[in-house]
């Protein structure tokens, strides 16, 4: 996962940092398909934007805490 600050985030970016398609995405925040289709494509909602790395961080962080077990278990 790439976490980039300091620019505007598109929805391709968004669906691409969560490895999802637009349906999962608008799941993951808790809202509908239309409602992330109906975004900008060039410049999401700062907000969501906001939510969407921290999804990202969680999962990062998720996966790094799976490798560390893994890795104490070898």
């Amino acid at each position: 996962l790439k976490l980039v600050y300091g620019k505007v985030m598109t929805r391709d970016e968004a669906i691409e940092l969560l490895g999802c398609n637009l349906s999962e995405l608008a799941d993951s925040l808790g809202i509908t398909t239309a409602a992330v289709a109906r975004w900008n494509k060039e410049q999401i909602p700062q907000l969501r934007e906001y939510q969407i790395r921290d999804i990202a961080a969680d999962r990062l962080k998720s996966l790094e805490t799976q490798q560390n077990v893994a890795h104490a278990n070898n």
